[in-house]
């Protein structure tokens, strides 16, 4: 059975390994990024390694953290939810590609954070807006069939 401590585990853990990082306005990574992901999962879920999960969804791609040291920390449910929030390769035209992404629970994550993203990129340069924003639709409008 997983305790509810692994939450606290997990926000330790992501504040500690990305201290050093600061989003594009200068605030810092956790505290603008991780934190409020992990907490809007909170209100889709009572699942404590899935919320676990929010808090480390890009320990892999902005921290030196291998999988086997999260693995060892945190069991293979929260290791394979983050490894499918990965991003793999360069981004191309339509941004990163995340071949792994295939839960509803990593999906659910990946959702939020996206919305998180479009919530503070307003410090990002138009270029950037526009390309991340078109690359978040999942939905289509009468232009795009055209």
């Amino acid at each position: 059975m997983v305790s509810i401590k692994i939450i606290d585990k997990a926000r330790i853990f992501a504040k500690i390994a990305h201290s050093f990082q600061h989003d594009d306005s200068g605030a810092l990574y956790f505290d603008a990024h991780l934190e409020p992901v992990a907490k809007a999962i909170i209100n889709f879920t009572t699942d404590y390694e899935v919320i676990a999960a929010a808090y480390l969804h890009d320990i892999f791609e902005d921290t030196d953290t291998s999988p086997g040291e999260l693995r060892k920390e945190f069991g293979d449910r929260v290791t394979d939810l983050v490894l499918e929030l990965t991003h793999r390769g360069s981004p191309d035209e339509m941004g990163y590609y995340f071949p792994l992404l295939k839960s509803k629970e990593a999906i659910m994550i990946k959702l939020v954070d996206r919305a998180n993203n479009v919530s503070r990129m307003q410090s990002w340069p138009e270029k950037r807006q526009a390309h991340y924003l078109k690359h978040s639709k999942f939905w289509r409008n009468e232009e795009d069939i055209k």
